[in-house]
């Protein structure tokens, strides 16, 4: 807001100007009694070259301009109440009617616009009213008295805006101390919480090392004295082995010969027996091509409920995979599955002979590649076989009619009769038989499947297993007829296949084999390695490879395949 203010005073004329901004000033010729109250309103921002500029300004043209400048400063109607009350009692006491309030000099607490109302009201006293009574009142002590409460409130006001700015720095400056205050401490707070963890981390790490070495130190005196317990144990079956040797010598040489003339009389079979026992399962094969097969060819409501059926089953052969859940999942799954059969005997029966074909389907074809996953394979087909019992019939008909070689039989591969009796194929697009390493291959992936098979152990894990009358359909017997019959085939008759699956048979069973037969198994392995593997001079593949897996055996070494997990 704009202020007036009083810039210069000489003799009987006042000079005022709008603002501090500009130059400009209007003369203004006042009589003496106003002019005494003028110099309590001088600008202390004046300077000479303002009382210059004001000396200077004698235009009455300015002078008219004045009450409109007063009026738009909203000073018009007290500066006319001073003029007026100057002219008209010019140097006079003056006197104010006493039923009116009369200002004190000494009272500061009225308002400006009552004292402007009482000196307003002068003008209009009629001086012959004898009942007016009139108080002496002095103009100038009014005016200063006016003049001097202004000031003071004006004071009071800046020492109030003075104090309540200082109040305000000191709230900024308590303020800025505060959050100075309080970002030291959490700064102390941030280190010191940096320092608890970093002495956390370093006790935790203290704690960690004295335990892994306090584990380790344990870990070392339990091997220690496992060591020693172990010591103490051979030495005592030593010596308890060479106390007890002489006493069960002879008892142990009697045994081993009784076992040794049971197993001859098991094995000692003719070529021409060997050769009608193979005749019998083809037979089987036979049989049941005219009594399953046929017939259910002539049925097309009973093909396309078997077609069902397989089509349920035989993706469960490739899903099977090293975790024996799964195995006992896909085992559950397939045995509902043929359940749902057994109303119908035909439809029952070629469901299991399906079954068997999808099992030496998936020898031929992963086994061969991955032995490893005979095992899985392997326990499938033995519980199939606890579940089912009419299973074996057409599972062992499969397995001997597709590898011989697993009873011993053997013959001549130079005419098209011996080598469809040994199993061999023809490719399906030119009739021409499959070569050597493809009939190699399928062969042995038949011969590691049966051959696990004949190693597992029944238990618990077996579905349907009864330990009081479940008996093994393949014990590990089979694989003792199988060495020692392959053992007595006909030297022109031996070929690189035998000592193909007979090296398939020693990965696969090699390590039950002589926990199961003790010394008599180590006797047959030694005739394979040092006399049979030697035969007609030539070196082979198979051969060599026996030969080595036979090193690997008399260093200490035979591996098996690892078993499922849980």
């Amino acid at each position: 807001m704009t202020k007036l203010l009083l810039s210069y005073v000489q003799r009987d004329s006042i000079y005022i100007r709008h603002n501090s901004n500009t130059a400009r000033y209007n003369k203004i010729q006042l009589p003496d009694t106003i002019m005494r109250f003028v110099p309590e309103y001088y600008s202390d921002s004046d300077t000479e070259s303002d009382l210059d500029i004001a000396s200077s300004v004698t235009s009455t043209e300015d002078i008219d301009k004045l009450p409109e400048f007063l009026f738009n400063k909203g000073l018009d109607k007290r500066f006319d109440d001073a003029c007026t009350v100057a002219k008209n009692n010019e140097g006079q006491i003056f006197r104010f009617p006493l039923n009116r309030k009369v200002v004190n000099s000494n009272d500061h607490s009225n308002k400006d616009d009552n004292n402007i109302n009482n000196i307003n009201n002068i003008n209009n006293i009629n001086t012959t009213d004898s009942t007016c009574q009139y108080s002496p009142y002095n103009l100038e002590n009014y005016y200063v008295s006016r003049f001097s409460d202004t000031r003071e409130k004006r004071n009071n006001i800046v020492k109030m805006l003075i104090k309540q700015e200082e109040e305000r720095i000191n709230r900024e400056e308590e303020e800025r101390r505060r959050k100075i205050e309080e970002e030291r401490l959490r700064q102390e707070e941030a280190k010191r919480k940096a320092r608890e963890e970093a002495e956390r981390l370093r006790q935790e790490e203290l704690k960690r090392r004295e335990e892994e070495k306090k584990r380790l130190e344990e870990q070392e005196k339990a091997k220690q004295e496992a060591i020693r317990k172990q010591e103490e144990l051979r030495l005592q079956k030593e010596k308890e082995d060479a106390l007890a040797a002489s006493a069960i010598a002879k008892a142990k040489k009697e045994e081993e010969l009784k076992r040794e003339q049971e197993e001859q009389d098991k094995i000692i079979i003719k070529p021409k027996e060997i050769e009608s026992l193979y005749l019998k399962y083809t037979q089987v094969i036979k049989n049941i091509e005219s009594t399953v097969l046929e017939p259910m060819n002539q049925n097309k409501d009973l093909k396309k409920l078997c077609g069902m059926h397989r089509r349920k089953i035989n993706p469960k052969f490739g899903q099977l995979t090293n975790s024996q859940s799964q195995l006992t999942r896909i085992t559950k799954e397939i045995n509902e599955l043929v359940l749902q059969t057994k109303g119908n005997g035909l439809v029952y029966k070629w469901i299991l002979n399906f079954i068997s074909d999808a099992i030496i389907s998936q020898a031929e074809t992963e086994v061969s590649v991955k032995p490893n996953s005979s095992i899985q394979l392997a326990k499938l087909t033995l519980n199939l076989l606890i579940l089912f019992d009419e299973l074996n019939y057409y599972l062992l008909a499969k397995f001997y009619t597709s590898c011989p070689y697993l009873m011993g039989y053997s013959c001549s591969q130079d005419t098209e009769e011996g080598r469809t009796r040994l199993g061999w194929k023809r490719d399906e697009d030119n009739g021409k038989w499959e070569n050597e390493v493809q009939y190699n291959e399928r062969l042995s992936g038949i011969s590691t499947l049966y051959s696990v098979i004949t190693k597992l152990k029944l238990n618990s894990s077996y579905i349907g297993y009864n330990p009081s009358s479940t008996k093994h359909p393949l014990p590990i017997s089979h694989s003792w007829i199988f060495l020692s019959r392959i053992l007595d085939v006909p030297e022109n008759q031996i070929t690189e296949t035998h000592y193909t699956i007979v090296g398939a048979w020693w990965d696969a069973c090699a390590f039950e084999f002589l926990q199961a037969y003790g010394i008599q198994s180590r006797k047959l392995l030694k005739v394979v390695v040092n006399e049979w593997s030697s035969l007609g001079g030539k070196s082979s593949a198979g051969k060599v490879r026996l030969k080595l897996l036979g090193e690997e055996w008399m260093k200490g070494t035979v591996k098996c395949f690892p078993p499922l997990e849980n």
